[in-house]
Protein backbone atom coordinates (compact mmCIF):
# COMPACT_ATOMS: atom_id res chain seq x y z
CA UNK A 1 0.00 0.00 0.00
CA UNK A 2 2.85 2.53 1.05
CA UNK A 3 4.64 1.65 -1.79
CA UNK A 4 2.23 1.98 -4.33
CA UNK A 5 1.18 5.33 -3.08
CA UNK A 6 4.49 6.51 -2.54
CA UNK A 7 5.04 5.88 -6.30
CA UNK A 8 2.10 8.22 -6.88
CA UNK A 9 3.68 10.98 -4.92
CA UNK A 10 6.79 10.76 -6.11
CA UNK A 11 5.18 11.08 -9.98
CA UNK A 12 2.80 13.72 -9.31
CA UNK A 13 5.90 15.84 -7.76
CA UNK A 14 7.91 14.74 -11.08
CA UNK A 15 5.43 15.87 -13.35
CA UNK A 16 4.71 19.57 -11.56
CA UNK A 17 8.28 20.04 -11.87
CA UNK A 18 8.97 18.57 -15.12
CA UNK A 19 12.22 16.62 -13.56
CA UNK A 20 12.45 12.94 -12.80
CA UNK A 21 13.64 11.74 -8.82
CA UNK A 22 14.81 8.18 -10.53
CA UNK A 23 16.37 7.76 -7.61
CA UNK A 24 14.08 8.26 -4.70
CA UNK A 25 12.07 5.81 -6.92
CA UNK A 26 14.62 3.67 -5.98
CA UNK A 27 14.61 4.83 -2.00
CA UNK A 28 10.94 3.60 -2.12
CA UNK A 29 10.56 0.12 -4.13
CA UNK A 30 14.09 -0.54 -1.57
CA UNK A 31 11.99 0.18 1.70
CA UNK A 32 9.31 2.61 2.76
CA UNK A 33 11.20 3.23 5.85
CA UNK A 34 14.10 4.61 4.05
CA UNK A 35 11.86 6.89 2.12
CA UNK A 36 10.13 8.28 5.17
CA UNK A 37 13.63 9.09 6.33
CA UNK A 38 14.64 11.18 2.79
CA UNK A 39 11.60 12.41 3.60
CA UNK A 40 12.22 13.61 7.07
CA UNK A 41 15.64 14.93 5.72
CA UNK A 42 13.66 16.62 3.01
CA UNK A 43 11.43 18.64 5.41
CA UNK A 44 14.29 19.49 7.62
CA UNK A 45 15.87 20.83 4.92
CA UNK A 46 12.56 22.68 2.99
CA UNK A 47 10.62 25.10 4.49
CA UNK A 48 11.17 28.94 3.98
CA UNK A 49 10.04 31.05 6.39
CA UNK A 50 12.61 33.43 7.37
CA UNK A 51 13.81 34.82 4.26
CA UNK A 52 12.46 35.78 0.78
CA UNK A 53 11.96 33.11 -2.09
CA UNK A 54 14.73 34.83 -3.80
CA UNK A 55 17.42 34.53 -1.07
CA UNK A 56 16.40 30.84 -0.34
CA UNK A 57 16.28 29.57 -3.80
CA UNK A 58 19.40 31.39 -4.72
CA UNK A 59 21.15 29.65 -1.86
CA UNK A 60 19.81 26.32 -2.80
CA UNK A 61 20.96 26.42 -6.23
CA UNK A 62 24.63 27.88 -5.62
CA UNK A 63 24.65 24.84 -3.22
CA UNK A 64 23.50 22.14 -6.29
CA UNK A 65 25.43 23.69 -8.73
CA UNK A 66 28.88 23.72 -6.50
CA UNK A 67 28.17 19.82 -6.46
CA UNK A 68 28.56 19.96 -10.25
CA UNK A 69 24.97 18.02 -10.59
CA UNK A 70 23.26 18.73 -13.52
CA UNK A 71 19.90 16.80 -12.63
CA UNK A 72 20.30 18.38 -9.09
CA UNK A 73 20.65 22.08 -10.82
CA UNK A 74 17.79 21.57 -12.91
CA UNK A 75 15.75 20.12 -9.72
CA UNK A 76 16.49 23.68 -8.10
CA UNK A 77 15.86 25.59 -11.03
CA UNK A 78 12.26 23.77 -10.87
CA UNK A 79 11.75 24.32 -7.67
CA UNK A 80 12.79 28.17 -8.02
CA UNK A 81 10.16 28.37 -11.31
CA UNK A 82 7.16 26.94 -9.07
CA UNK A 83 8.10 29.44 -6.04
CA UNK A 84 6.97 32.19 -8.78
CA UNK A 85 10.56 33.17 -9.53
CA UNK A 86 11.24 34.57 -12.61
CA UNK A 87 13.53 33.05 -15.30
CA UNK A 88 15.86 35.89 -15.81
CA UNK A 89 16.45 35.99 -11.93
CA UNK A 90 17.38 32.51 -11.73
CA UNK A 91 19.79 32.78 -14.76
CA UNK A 92 21.35 35.70 -12.89
CA UNK A 93 21.04 33.45 -10.09
CA UNK A 94 23.48 30.67 -12.42
CA UNK A 95 25.72 33.03 -14.10
CA UNK A 96 26.19 35.61 -11.88
CA UNK A 97 29.12 37.01 -9.74
CA UNK A 98 28.20 38.26 -5.95
CA UNK A 99 28.94 41.37 -6.75
CA UNK A 100 26.65 41.90 -9.61
CA UNK A 101 23.37 40.74 -7.64
CA UNK A 102 22.09 43.51 -5.90
CA UNK A 103 21.83 43.97 -2.10
CA UNK A 104 21.34 40.85 0.84
CA UNK A 105 20.89 38.68 -2.90
CA UNK A 106 24.71 38.99 -3.71
CA UNK A 107 25.89 38.80 0.03
CA UNK A 108 23.52 35.21 0.17
CA UNK A 109 25.73 34.43 -2.91
CA UNK A 110 29.04 35.24 -1.51
CA UNK A 111 28.13 33.29 1.57
CA UNK A 112 26.71 30.05 -0.05
CA UNK A 113 30.31 30.26 -2.69
CA UNK A 114 32.30 29.99 -0.36
CA UNK A 115 30.75 27.94 2.18
CA UNK A 116 29.49 25.27 -0.74
CA UNK A 117 31.71 25.90 -3.59
CA UNK A 118 35.29 26.74 -1.97
CA UNK A 119 34.79 25.14 1.88
CA UNK A 120 35.96 28.21 2.77
CA UNK A 121 34.46 31.29 5.28
CA UNK A 122 32.99 34.79 4.43
CA UNK A 123 32.64 36.60 7.62
CA UNK A 124 32.08 39.83 5.65
CA UNK A 125 29.29 38.12 3.47
CA UNK A 126 27.87 36.24 6.55
CA UNK A 127 27.90 39.64 8.96
CA UNK A 128 25.62 41.42 5.78
CA UNK A 129 23.59 38.17 5.50
CA UNK A 130 22.77 38.31 9.16
CA UNK A 131 22.14 42.20 8.87
CA UNK A 132 19.81 41.61 6.47
CA UNK A 133 17.74 38.73 7.39
CA UNK A 134 18.25 37.78 11.26
CA UNK A 135 20.18 34.82 13.10
CA UNK A 136 17.03 32.60 11.83
CA UNK A 137 17.35 34.03 8.73
CA UNK A 138 21.40 32.93 8.33
CA UNK A 139 20.43 29.87 9.80
CA UNK A 140 17.81 28.75 7.32
CA UNK A 141 19.76 29.61 4.30
CA UNK A 142 22.91 27.80 6.00
CA UNK A 143 20.28 24.88 5.81
CA UNK A 144 19.19 25.78 2.42
CA UNK A 145 22.91 25.72 0.85
CA UNK A 146 24.22 23.30 2.81
CA UNK A 147 21.33 20.73 1.91
CA UNK A 148 20.82 21.40 -1.87
CA UNK A 149 24.99 20.64 -1.65
CA UNK A 150 23.84 17.17 0.30
CA UNK A 151 21.36 15.61 -2.05
CA UNK A 152 23.87 15.05 -4.54
CA UNK A 153 26.38 12.71 -2.85
CA UNK A 154 23.17 11.12 -1.84
CA UNK A 155 22.45 10.48 -5.45
CA UNK A 156 26.12 9.83 -5.85
CA UNK A 157 26.32 7.26 -3.30
CA UNK A 158 23.53 5.37 -4.72
CA UNK A 159 24.84 5.19 -8.34
CA UNK A 160 22.90 8.10 -9.68
CA UNK A 161 24.74 11.07 -10.22
CA UNK A 162 23.62 12.80 -13.03
CA UNK A 163 25.16 15.04 -15.51
CA UNK A 164 28.51 17.10 -14.40
CA UNK A 165 29.43 17.77 -18.33
CA UNK A 166 29.68 21.36 -18.06
CA UNK A 167 28.12 22.03 -21.56
CA UNK A 168 24.84 20.88 -19.89
CA UNK A 169 25.51 22.82 -16.61
CA UNK A 170 25.60 25.73 -19.28
CA UNK A 171 22.77 24.92 -21.13
CA UNK A 172 20.43 24.81 -17.41
CA UNK A 173 22.47 28.21 -17.14
CA UNK A 174 21.48 29.73 -20.13
CA UNK A 175 24.54 30.25 -21.56
CA UNK A 176 25.38 27.84 -24.01
CA UNK A 177 27.67 29.13 -26.79
CA UNK A 178 25.75 30.30 -30.40
CA UNK A 179 28.43 28.34 -32.34
CA UNK A 180 27.32 24.81 -30.47
CA UNK A 181 30.47 25.03 -28.47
Amino acid sequence: MFGALSKVLIGRTESRLGVGYPYVRRIAETNTRLLWRYRKFLAFLDPNQDVPPEAYHLARLRGALAMGCADCVESEIAQAKAAGLREGLIREFLTASPGELPGPLGDVMALADAVVARRSDDPEARDRVRAAFGEDGLIELAFAMNGAAMIPGVKRAMGFSGSTDPGTLKRLAGREEKDGG
